[in-house]
């Protein structure tokens, strides 16, 4: 079987249009054209539902995508265990994170990986967690930073990230030593990252709580601003807390609460995703 065919397929499938593919592949567009049209011939079936807006799988495809990417997975662990029995380290590495700040220790730690192994290519995306895990699930990503869940991907620990309230220094719960978490089911509520699986959440649906949502905001920055001018309080981990201002108070929650963050890859990763993660624990 031509996995290289398989693999133009999956190209034109996940950027979302032929002329994507063929420029992330460096193809001309009726090249990537003919080569589906060859594999829907062999195969006796159509493969691709072509429209104004781009490509998207049939449901003879849909049926076939999970096979084809574990297809073209192993062909990648041959490669790189044939690579290293020759004395290279080669491929390629998709690491996806849920954390924006974590991008500087990150991308230091990817230089650094690089460094050891020049001939790895490393592609680094920002996604929500339910996103990035169905990447992994997908095999259209190695290894992701997230929480930790209830899942059965293999789990590598990095660090704990405590769950802080923001109020307004002004707020009748600033001076208090904690922010009773039941609280935010009746203080006007600002959500950061609205109907995403986000840790602040999960931890809200932990405890059955429904927050009192006033203000909605796909930015952190504008939320900081919000809370700071008494529009409400939210919930952030620590880690994505921006700088401290004078207007904002930061709490502990009560009860206390934090999050485990590590990385997750499916079993039998490729000899790069191994390398990677044994590099990150040992950085850490």
């Amino acid at each position: 079987m031509d996995t290289e065919k398989w693999g133009v397929l999956l190209q034109a499938i996940d950027s979302g249009s032929l002329s994507a593919a063929a420029k992330q592949m460096n193809y001309t567009t009726s090249g990537i054209s003919r080569i589906i049209a060859n594999l829907e011939e062999e195969i006796g079936f159509s493969l691709l539902v072509r429209n104004h807006r781009g490509v998207s799988p049939t449901k003879e495809c849909a049926i076939l995508l999970p096979d084809i990417r574990n297809l073209i997975h192993a062909e990648e662990l041959v490669h790189q265990q044939v690579a290293q029995i020759n004395g290279l380290e080669i491929g390629s590495l998709t690491i996806g994170t849920a954390y924006s700040s974590s991008y500087p220790i990150l991308t230091k730690r990817v230089v650094k990986f690089v460094k050891h192994y020049p001939n790895i290519k490393v592609n680094i995306l920002w996604g929500f967690s339910t996103e990035l895990r169905q990447a992994i699930i997908d095999r259209r990503m190695d290894v992701c930073i997230v929480s930790r869940g209830n899942d059965d991907f293999q789990w590598f620990p990095l660090q704990g990230d405590c769950m802080m309230a923001l109020v307004s220094s002004k707020h009748s719960l600033a001076k208090k030593k904690a922010f009773p978490i039941e609280a935010f089911s009746t203080e006007f509520y600002i959500d950061i990252y609205p109907n995403q699986e986000t840790d602040s959440a999960v931890l809200l649906n932990r405890y059955n709580i429904k927050p009192n949502t006033k203000f909605t905001t796909s930015d952190r920055y504008a939320a900081h601003e919000m809370v700071g001018a008494g529009l409400g309080v939210t919930l952030l981990n620590e880690a994505l807390i921006l700088e401290k201002k004078s207007n904002i108070r930061v709490l502990p929650l009560d009860p206390p609460q934090s999050v485990e963050i590590g990385m997750v890859c499916l079993p039998n990763p490729t000899l790069a995703t191994r390398r990677f993660i044994d590099f990150m624990q040992e950085t850490v």
